[in-house]
């Protein structure tokens, strides 16, 4: 493997990581309705 092409790969690598990280938090971020602690306790008004 040439250098260029290892570049390109790497680029393109790091590229896909970032788009499914942003998709991930963006689905995340959009469905959570009741604030949370991350130890599971959460407080739910109504």
């Amino acid at each position: 493997m040439t250098a260029k092409s290892a570049t390109l790969l790497t680029v393109l690598m790091i590229s896909a990581i970032l788009f499914m990280a942003t998709g991930i938090f963006s689905v995340d971020a959009g469905n959570n309705q009741v604030s949370s602690d991350g130890y599971g306790i959460s407080s739910d008004f109504h």
